[in-house]
């Protein structure tokens, strides 16, 4: 039976078609949730990752499909978030504003407050912004929360220029700090003490004794009053920081900003390029001061460059050690320096003829042989000695002789005299006779026996006043008084130009024939260290830094905002016989030498000092 069975069925089977696999089926593709939890938590993942532009149109989407779903609220809140996120913090307030009538529980609606208060904040709405704020405060609110409500108070605080206020309010937030946003609070904490100034910052101080955010305000005092060049003050914030607050973070900090008894001055001078040996002596002097003085020497290369030496100033101005400037030499160098000295607040004595520097700024003051001084002091010489009252000016037809001769002019006037002829000659012409002549008719002299004018003015260099000083000698001008400028000086090399320029007055800034003993001591200083006689230069660099050395020593805070009364308040020093002082424009006064050639030799004129 059981075998008639078997047969029975294999024969039916393929009637009933083939059996089914014995392999499960493939499961089918998942379908989305109804509730559209799937398209809120891809915006989730967006926002959790700050793809703000990305997660903000799924929250929309999210709304149109499901506008009562589960996430229907919380994509309404991001939503209004978002807007501001990504710039539209008016559409972000008008959000939240809507959402504050819908029913919410309590978190929720503390969450949409902070969110008006946020937006009203980012749309400078600051004291709508703080009035919604401040009515948070009132209720108690989640750590988090209350962190960010105190800290955007804060902000707003700062934004208003209410430092105290806003110091007080970043106090509360530190309170719940372990529950916010560190980075956040650092940043505030930050502008807070670099906008606070040094007055506020001081009664922060006073008041807050014991507050660890008072650390940081002592920190930035010291750094102002080292940066200003006040290092009693620097030390003294230093002192109440480590004793206040030894542990802190701002008192290990100000270990390296322990001041320095030796300030720097920065030294801007052409060390390479057409005027390096010039700049070499200046520098020899500079560094023959600086021995033993309170005081380091940073030398810059200009170059002659106006663009290096601005940059070197900005340079310099960064370094709080750098009280002053010295230099540049070059006049296109000088007005780039002062205009960046002055715009930077740090004290700048150029070493330059260029005119009229001091009045680039209050920071700016010239010590240099300037036109000006030398026609001053050769006309107060002249005009004392008996016989000398009407001139004549014979004059190189360029920037230099031009110069020369209106300054020449003008102190002429002030100082009483008469110029009776003016004159001119080509710059590089060596045959003078047109010009003699001219200046003859001029002066009315061709049919006169005796001159017109007692004292004829040069300003040219050695060579040129030699040869017209021979072409006047066989002339009835021979006995005319010859003037000239400090470029007359004859070379040690050059008795010829000396034999020439015999009686001829000119004005300088330094003779190293001068018996005075302190003189004498500076160039016996110099020859033994550089195997050289200095020049004015190097008398100049050299006195310059005596001088700031002077400062130094003296008694009482001095900074970069001091300095320039504690400069015009200076007298003369018997040790530095050149210097007088400076003027009330800031201009070097110089005690200039009244020098002539006497057989040959160079030597002061008499009764020249």
């Amino acid at each position: 039976m059981p075998r008639v069975l078997l047969l029975l069925i294999c024969w039916l089977l393929p009637a009933c078609g083939t059996l089914p696999s014995l392999s499960p089926k493939p499961a089918a593709p998942p379908v989305a949730k109804a509730t559209g939890e799937d398209l809120f938590e891809e915006a989730e993942t967006h926002y959790r990752h700050q793809a703000y532009r990305r997660a903000l149109p799924l929250y929309r989407t999210y709304l149109q499909r499901h506008p009562k779903g589960d996430y229907a609220l919380r994509s309404r809140q991001r939503e209004a978030e978002l807007l501001g996120l990504t710039g539209d913090w008016q559409g972000s307030l008008r959000r939240y504003q809507t959402l504050l009538n819908q029913p919410l529980d309590r978190d929720e609606a503390l969450k949409v407050r902070y969110g008006i208060g946020r937006a009203y904040f980012k749309l400078g709405q600051y004291q709508k912004g703080a009035e919604v704020l401040e009515n948070l405060t009132a209720t108690d609110l989640p750590r988090p929360l209350r962190f960010s409500t105190k800290a955007l108070l804060a902000e707003i605080s700062l934004k208003q220029g209410r430092v105290e206020q806003a110091f007080a309010r970043l106090r509360l937030a530190a309170e719940d700090l372990p529950a916010g946003d560190r980075e956040w609070f650092e940043d505030l904490k930050k502008r807070l003490v670099e906008q606070a100034t040094a007055g506020e910052l001081e009664e922060l101080v006073a008041r807050y004794r014991d507050s660890p955010l008072t650390a940081p305000l002592l920190l930035r005092l010291a750094q102002q009053a080292r940066e200003q060049g006040r290092s009693t003050e620097a030390q003294k914030w230093l002192n109440t920081l480590k004793e206040r607050f030894p542990q802190s973070q701002e008192a290990a900090s100000g270990e390296g900003l322990a001041p320095s008894h030796q300030w720097s001055v920065g030294c801007l001078l052409p060390l390479s390029g057409e005027f390096a040996d010039a700049s070499r002596r200046v520098k020899q002097g500079m560094e023959l001061a600086a021995a033993g003085a309170p005081l380091e020497l940073l030398f810059r290369d200009t170059a002659g460059n106006p663009a290096n030496a601005a940059e070197a100033v900005q340079e310099l101005a960064k370094n709080p050690r750098v009280l002053a400037l010295l230099g540049p030499l070059t006049s296109g160098c000088a007005q780039a320096a002062a205009q960046a000295a002055q715009s930077a607040g740090l004290p700048l004595i150029a070493l330059s003829q260029k005119a009229d520097l001091p009045q680039v700024g209050s920071y700016i003051f010239q010590a240099f042989l300037t036109a000006r001084l030398q026609v001053r002091d050769l006309l107060r010489y002249t005009l004392s000695q008996p016989g000398i009252k009407r001139y004549a000016i014979l004059a190189p037809d360029s920037s230099y002789g031009r110069t020369f001769s209106q300054l020449f002019h003008e102190e002429l006037v002030s100082q009483g005299g008469q110029l009776v002829a003016q004159e001119n000659y080509g710059a590089e012409t060596r045959n003078f006779t047109p010009a003699l002549d001219r200046l003859l008719g001029l002066s009315g002299l061709a049919a006169a026996e005796t001159s017109a004018f007692e004292a004829l003015f040069i300003p040219d260099d050695a060579p040129t006043v030699a040869a017209i000083a021979s072409q006047l000698a066989g002339s009835r001008l021979a006995k005319v008084q010859l003037l000239g400028t400090n470029l007359v000086h004859p070379s040690e090399a050059q008795e010829s130009e000396a034999r020439a320029l015999e009686g001829i007055l000119f004005p300088d800034g330094f003779f190293a024939g001068d018996p005075d003993a302190a003189v004498q001591t500076f160039i016996t200083a110099y020859r033994q260290k550089y195997g050289e006689t200095p020049n004015y230069l190097a008398a100049q660099g050299y006195l310059m830094v005596k001088v700031m050395a002077k400062l130094l020593a003296s008694p009482g805070p001095l900074s970069r905002s001091e300095l320039p009364s504690r400069l015009l308040a200076l007298k003369k020093f018997p040790e530095l016989p050149w210097f007088q002082g400076f003027a009330p424009d800031r201009q070097e006064d110089l005690a200039l030498y009244i020098l002539t050639i006497k057989d040959g030799q160079l030597q002061m004129a008499p009764t020249a000092r």
